[in-house]
Formats: structure tokens, C-alpha cells, sequence
């Protein structure tokens, strides 16, 4: 009898081991399943997030080529504004001074350009540098062109740098020359 306690014995001790073992396996399958199921819920909002982030990739590359299309019409719009402020500085009809008002009852309209380079020159950054470089025109009543000549440089004379580049005479008529004849 003592063997057959001893053998009962055994197969108790055998069957707590094994359940011991069993539970062991079956507390590690869960962990696993438990990890399988995190890895597969992780996996599912990577996914999704990937879904996602190309949906917003196709949405963005939408918008660049509407945007794209937009500055290529905005960049042609900004051409023919530009031709069009380009043809209208064409069209201005140059400013004309008058040099003196003093008239006398002979005397003929006379367009003087005077110029002065030292302007530049010196001032680069000078607003009227430029206008004075290519010449400002000066309405000058006198009985010859000489006259008108030496109208100006009596006026410009004091100051260094300007000198009469012409004298031609006056062929329309400034006073009946509206803005919106000169514009046509």
C-alpha cells in the first residue's frame, strides 16, 4: 500500500506540476495574445493615420496646383498691368515749365531743354538726378531761338553743371491740349 501511496503521490505531484506548467503557459499565451492585440490595435491606428496623412497629402497637392494656377494667372494679369502702366508712361505727355511769365508782345513759344550731369553725379539718389540727366523742357517766350538760349542761361547760369542742350519751336498748341486728348 505504501507504493501505491507513493504512486498516487507521484501522479499528484506530477499533475500540481503540470498545472503549475499549465498555468504558466496559459498566463504567457495570454501576455501574448494580450501584446498581439496591442500590436494589431497599434497597427490599426497607424493605418488609419497613414489613411489619414494620405488623404491630407492629396488634399494639399490639390491646393498647390489651384494655387499654382492662381500665381500663373495673377503673374499674367501682373504682365498686362505692367504693359498697360508701361504704355500710359509712354503716353504721359512730358511736364513743361515755364521759365519766366514775362512776355512781350513779339514773341514766339520756344521749348528749351536744359540738362545738368553733375546732378548724378553727385547724388545719385537725388530724385530729379535722372530727369535733369535726359533734360528738363522750359516753355520760353522770345523773338529768336538764340534769344530763348540765352534766356535760360542767364536763368541757369549762377549754378554749375547746366547748360542748354536745345532750343526748338513750340508746334502745338499747349493751351487747348487736354489730359484726355494727350491720353488718346
Amino acid at each position: 500500500m505504501m507504493i501505491n501511496f507513493i504512486i498516487v503521490l507521484a501522479i499528484v505531484a506530477i499533475g500540481a506540476w503540470l498545472g503549475n506548467i499549465l498555468m504558466s503557459v496559459e498566463q504567457r499565451v495570454s501576455q501574448a495574445r494580450q501584446r498581439v492585440r496591442g500590436v494589431r490595435n497599434n497597427l490599426d491606428k497607424l493605418d488609419a493615420t497613414i489613411h489619414r496623412l494620405h488623404r491630407e497629402e492629396e488634399t494639399l497637392h490639390a491646393e498647390i496646383e489651384e494655387l499654382t494656377r492662381e500665381m500663373v494667372e495673377l503673374r499674367k494679369k501682373q504682365v498686362e498691368v505692367q504693359q498697360r502702366l508701361t504704355e500710359a508712361q509712354s503716353k504721359r505727355r512730358p511736364q513743361i515749365l515755364i521759365l519766366t511769365d514775362r512776355r512781350n508782345p513779339g514773341d514766339k513759344e520756344w521749348l528749351v531743354t536744359v540738362v545738368n550731369q553733375q546732378i548724378g553725379e553727385i547724388d545719385a539718389a537725388h530724385p530729379l538726378a535722372v530727369e535733369w540727366a535726359r533734360g528738363r523742357q522750359y516753355l520760353v517766350w522770345a523773338e529768336s531761338d538764340r534769344e530763348a538760349g540765352e534766356r535760360a542761361n542767364r536763368r541757369f547760369s549762377a549754378r554749375p553743371g547746366y547748360q542748354v542742350r536745345s532750343v526748338a519751336p513750340v508746334k502745338d498748341d499747349l493751351y487747348n491740349a487736354s489730359p484726355a486728348q494727350s491720353a488718346a
